[in-house]
């Protein structure tokens, strides 16, 4: 009798699902415009100077450093060393060393309290490598990689900010530049060009204007 009662039950409900609405057929896949996706891209990027204090996660990190090092070199010589650093302990102990210099001094009552990085919750460090296998165009490179850098933060939410006065900092202090050796693994060829700060944005400034008169096309 359950068993009957079962049966019944079961056709009952294919009989409901027969007479109910048919599955909707698949969508097709939205094709996607990556060139308006790469050129909006490019186009919003803005620097960010003021962060929360929620970390980067690592996969995002990941990211950056992937495009970065995916950037064009001089013949393809790859002439740069990159290292990014979220321990907040080693970019304080960093900081102190590059406040105080003389041009760190002068930033220090700039900076509120905050480290040489504006309390950024990842720091990305740049670097030239020298000697043999660098080429003529090392700074340039880095230039390029630190591009790619900026822009992959921004396409994933991020803010991050290009800055060279830091690293000038760093390298005016024999206690810093031992850091990076000893502490980062940056070998003895490689001269800090720039660093990047790197973090969620806590402001939202506008993008500036570009003077267009400077870039023409000659047909």
């Amino acid at each position: 009798m359950k068993q009957l009662k079962f049966l019944a039950i079961a056709a009952g409900v294919m009989a409901l699902v027969s007479c109910g609405q048919q599955p909707a057929p698949a969508q097709e896949p939205v094709e996607v415009d990556k060139a308006a996706v790469v050129i909006e891209n490019i186009m919003t990027r803005v620097s960010v100077r003021q962060f929360t204090e929620e970390p980067v996660a690592k996969a995002d990190l990941e990211t950056i450093l992937k495009a970065g090092l995916q950037a064009p070199s001089a013949m393809n010589a790859q002439d740069w060393q990159v290292r990014i650093v979220t321990n907040q302990e080693m970019l304080n102990t960093l900081s102190g060393f590059m406040l105080s210099t003389e041009m760190g001094k002068g930033m220090a009552e700039r900076l509120n309290g905050k480290n040489a990085f504006a309390n950024a919750p990842a720091v990305a460090f740049i670097a030239a490598e020298t000697g043999e296998k660098a080429t003529a165009y090392n700074r340039e490179d880095t230039a390029l990689l630190s591009e790619n850098i900026l822009l992959a933060a921004h396409a994933l939410g991020l803010g991050a900010t290009y800055q060279a006065a830091p690293a000038r900092m760093i390298n005016d202090s024999k206690e810093a530049k031992d850091f990076l050796k000893t502490t980062l693994g940056f070998p003895e060829n490689a001269d800090l060009i720039n660093i990047i700060i790197i973090g969620h944005p806590a402001e939202s400034p506008a993008v500036k204007d570009r003077d267009q008169s400077k870039g023409r096309i000659i047909e």
